[in-house]
């Protein structure tokens, strides 16, 4: 998908220097090599940066809505299965029953319903058995940690960064 018509010579420039796998530009001092090396102003160059900028977020976009539509699409497949699945199930009454094409089996099976969560885990605790039982490890929420380190404070292994974001509008 492209937006914005880009300079070849720039085009080919990111072409060569990024890694096709990973997206990412593989080096930056010879990108920039590369540019400065180019006979041409540096406000043309920088206009052909914003439009390229500019045509790989909308491909990343129209990447991400064709992901959405995919991840969608699958769902309903997946609900087709089981409720095919479903039926072949109730009418072969639990019996390995052979449809020419493939055969429906059946295998014995144990799950753990829990019932009331607090309950099983408190014994558990109580009884020793916390390998039986998984905590969710603490978190750090940042902005709230950002807040007290605004207002003064000061937080062992924390620290508050001044950084600089880049956008492009």
């Amino acid at each position: 998908m492209k937006l914005y018509e880009v300079n070849q010579l720039i085009a080919d420039i990111f072409e060569q220097l990024v890694n096709p796998e990973t997206g990412e530009i593989i080096s930056d001092e010879a990108l920039l090599a590369q540019l400065d090396s180019l006979q041409m102003e540096r406000s043309r160059i920088l206009e052909y940066l914003a439009k390229l900028v500019l045509n790989t977020r909308a491909e990343a976009a129209a990447v991400k809505n064709e992901e959405l539509r995919l991840r969608e699409r699958r769902a309903k497949l997946d609900n087709k299965v089981d409720r095919l699945m479903a039926i072949l199930d109730r009418e072969c009454a639990g019996e390995k029953t052979d449809c020419g094409v493939a055969t429906v089996c059946y295998r014995k099976t144990t799950k753990v319903d829990v019932d009331d969560n607090r309950a099983a885990v408190s014994w558990l605790m109580e009884n020793g058995y916390s390998y039986c039982y998984k905590q969710a490890e603490p978190e750090v929420s940042k902005t709230e940690v950002k807040k007290l380190l605004q207002s003064g404070a000061e937080v062992p292994g924390i620290t508050l960064v001044q950084d600089l974001s880049c956008s492009l509008r």
